[in-house]
Formats: structure tokens, C-alpha cells, sequence
């Protein structure tokens, strides 16, 4: 099966190639709704086909579905929309698909009103629909409170034994920025709850994420990702431009690989020109 021949994989500690960005490759597309991209995976699929297999092109192995957004409290029509993303990413025929799953968008009591049971019953419910829809693995990312991401992962292994990878955001301080959590906390969550790799995405550039890989090495035997940006954005002319091009991004990627990273690729403001660049990394 493709799914024991990846943990298999990423437990070697081989490089393995992940894709980029998918929100800001949207957002070059008219039919984009800023509030609601997983929708076009069922009313313009071959949008998100398209991104998908320019990063396969490009020499992306692992693909994760355009679903970053998706869960039972922001869309009813969440599993068709699940189900539609699957086939989408499927039509490029990836090595590996994977169900992107995010943050809920609410804060967890006491800071907020969302409850961790209720968060446990609304990641089960969007894994389930992952499993359903037969991915290879999942991908449960920009984590920026631990105590959600705990809950995200523990609701994915009630359903399902797939490949896990759980990844955090943390800002400069090397904190998630939630809570305040450090690499070593999610790590830990990670080998309890069994995730096959740990990681960080988004935050900030391959720059700046060095020091949050060099912690996750020296904490945790898991194989780790890391998914930046590509760079920091400018919004002076009214949409983003990031400051690392694709070579300086994949200099700085190799750094990252240095460090203990192993399934690498990019995030927010990442193209297949970036994931193409990482393939020269060993």
C-alpha cells in the first residue's frame, strides 16, 4: 500500500519533497473567494487540479488537498467539499495525497468559548471524511495553540492509522502564537498521540525557521518538516510580494536539511518555481 511505503519512507529520514502554496496561488485566479477558497474544489475543481499538478510537475511527491479551511462549523457541505478536494488532487496522480486539515479559526477556553471535546468531535468528523475519501496520509498544520493540535491529532488516530504529520506556526520569539508553546511541546504531543513527523510551517521564511528546526532535532527522534514562507510579504502594491525568491529560498532550505529537516517544501507565497528549486537539495 502507498500509505505504509510513505511512513515507511518518512520514517527512513529520506528527503522528501512536499508542495507549496496553495491560498496564494488561488488568489491569482479570478474565480478565488478570499472567505471561501474550498469551495472551487466543487465549483471550478480543475483550478486546484491545475495547482496540484504544477507541483507534481514540478517534483512534488506529497500533495495536500485544497482543505485547509474546511470543518463542520464553517461549512455544511464540508464532507462533499472534502470529497471533491480528494478527487481533485487525485486527477494529478501524486505519489501521495494528503487532507490539509487547519486551525478551527477559534480560540479554545479560557481565551475563547471553543471547547477541546468540541474541537476533538469536529477533527474526527473531517478525518473521517479524509478516510472516506481514501487519502494517504494527513496533514494537520499551522497549529498555533498545542492544546488544538492535541486534539486534531488524538481525533485523526481514533479514525484511522494513516501517515500523520503534525506542523506548528511559531513566531520569532520561537513560540507558537497562540499560547506561547515551544517546539519541544509539540513534540511531545506528537510522539504521544502518534504522528510519523513533526514540524513547522508558514510563520515566516526558511531564513528565520533555522532555530525551530534545531530545537525539534534536539528534542524529538521524529522525522521533521518544515513548510515556510516564502519570505516575508510587502503589501505596498495592494497584494503580497515576498522578499526570497526561489533560489535564495532553496539555499536556505538546504540549512534547514542540514539542521534535521526531511520532508520539506514550502508555504504562503511558495510556487511549483520553489519546489522545483528544492529538488537539487540532498
Amino acid at each position: 500500500m502507498t500509505q505504509n511505503n510513505l511512513r515507511e519512507r518518512i520514517a527512513s529520514k529520506e528527503i522528501i519533497l512536499m508542495d507549496g502554496a496553495m491560498g496564494s496561488e488561488l488568489m491569482k485566479h479570478p474565480e478565488y473567494a478570499g472567505n471561501h477558497p474550498s469551495e472551487l474544489n466543487i465549483n471550478n475543481p480543475e483550478i486546484a487540479t491545475a495547482i496540484h499538478r504544477a507541483y507534481v510537475e514540478a517534483g512534488a511527491e506529497m500533495i495536500i488537498t485544497n482543505t485547509f479551511d474546511v470543518n463542520p462549523r464553517k461549512y455544511d457541505n464540508y464532507a462533499e467539499i472534502i470529497a471533491a478536494a480528494v478527487k481533485a488532487a487525485r486527477a494529478v496522480e501524486a505519489s501521495y495525497v494528503g487532507l490539509d486539515i487547519g486551525p478551527l479559526g477559534e480560540l479554545f477556553y479560557p481565551m475563547g468559548r471553543l471547547r477541546e471535546d468540541e474541537a476533538f468531535e469536529c477533527f474526527k468528523a473531517i478525518a473521517s471524511e479524509g478516510v472516506k475519501a481514501d487519502v494517504d496520509f494527513f496533514m494537520i498544520e499551522t497549529m498555533t495553540d498545542e492544546n488544538e493540535a492535541k486534539a486534531a491529532l488524538r481525533a485523526v488516530r481514533e479514525v484511522s492509522d494513516l501517515p500523520v504529520i503534525l506542523s506548528g506556526a511559531f513566531n520569532k520569539r520561537g513560540s507558537l502564537f497562540v499560547t506561547g508553546g515551544k517546539p519541544a511541546v509539540l513534540a511531545k504531543i506528537a510522539e504521544e498521540f502518534g504522528a510519523d513527523a513533526v514540524g513547522a510551517n508558514c510563520s515566516y521564511g526558511p531564513d528565520l525557521l533555522l532555530p525551530i528546526i534545531e530545537e525539534y532535532a534536539g528534542c524529538t527522534s521524529l522525522p521533521i518538516v518544515a513548510k515556510p514562507n516564502a519570505g516575508m510579504p510587502d503589501m505596498t502594491s495592494g497584494k503580497a510580494v515576498y522578499d526570497i525568491g526561489p533560489e535564495d529560498f532553496a539555499g536556505y532550505m538546504q540549512r534547514l536539511v542540514e539542521a534535521g529537516a526531511t520532508v520539506i517544501g514550502g508555504c504562503c507565497g511558495t510556487t511549483p518555481e520553489y519546489i522545483n528549486a528544492l529538488t537539487h537539495i540532498e
